[in-house]
C-alpha cells in the first residue's frame, strides 16, 4: 500500500563534544586576538598581517558554528529534505534504491567514510555536504554519529548517509511511499 501524502521530521543525532569544543576554541582564539588588538600599539597593528587574518577568522568560525546547528531531516510529501549546514538536498523517494538501503556502522564499512570533500564541512564527529569515497564515488553526508548511519543509494547517482536518531523509522516511512512491483 502506498502513502499518498506523508510528512515527518526525523531527529538528527547531535554531534559529539569534539566538534563543539574545536569550534568554541576557534571562537575563543579569535576573540582573544580582537582583545589583543585593543591593547597593542597602532604601529605594531599596522605591520601585522596575522592580526588581520585572526580578526577575519572570527566571523567565519561564528558562521560555521551557526550553520552546524542547522541540521534536519524531513519528509515533505514524497520528498526527503536534508538540511545540513549551508546545504539543502531534496531527493524524491522514488529516486532512492530502498531495497539496497541499510543501517550501518561505519567502523565496519570504512569504504563509505567521507574522503576528500568536494563541497562540505568537516570536523571530528561532524561531516556535512558533498564528499567522495574511495569505492562508492560521490555522496551527500549528514554525519554526526558513525555507529548507526542510514545509507540511502540513489538510482544511478550519489548516495546519502544520514545520522538520524531512528533510522529504521525513516526507512520504513520511505518504503511506505514508494510503490513496489512484484513479479510472481
Amino acid at each position: 500500500m502506498r502513502s499518498t501524502l506523508s510528512t515527518g521530521r526525523y531527529e538528527v543525532v547531535a554531534p559529539a563534544g569534539k566538534a563543539i569544543a574545536i569550534a568554541a576554541a576557534g571562537i575563543g582564539a579569535g576573540l582573544a586576538a580582537i582583545a589583543l588588538l585593543a591593547v597593542i600599539p597602532e604601529a605594531m597593528r599596522a605591520q601585522s598581517v596575522a592580526w588581520a587574518a585572526a580578526l577575519g577568522l572570527v566571523p567565519i568560525i561564528a558562521l560555521f558554528c551557526c550553520l552546524a546547528r542547522r541540521r534536519s531531516v524531513t519528509l515533505e510529501a514524497d520528498v526527503l529534505v536534508i538540511r545540513a549546514g549551508m546545504h539543502t538536498r531534496r531527493v524524491k523517494a522514488s529516486r532512492l534504491e530502498l531495497e539496497r538501503a541499510r543501517i550501518l556502522d561505519l567502523e565496519e564499512r570504512p569504504e563509505l567514510l567521507p574522503g576528500r570533500g568536494t563541497f562540505g564541512a568537516s570536523l571530528p564527529d561532524y561531516q556535512t555536504g558533498w564528499f567522495r569515497t574511495r569505492q562508492w564515488g560521490k555522496g551527500f553526508y549528514l554525519l554526526t554519529d558513525r555507529r548507526r548511519v542510514l545509507w540511502l543509494p540513489e538510482h544511478g547517482g550519489p548516495h546519502l548517509l544520514l545520522s538520524v536518531r531512528q533510522p529504521q523509522a525513516l526507512l520504513a516511512a520511505l518504503n511506505a511511499m514508494v510503490p513496489r512491483t512484484y513479479s510472481g
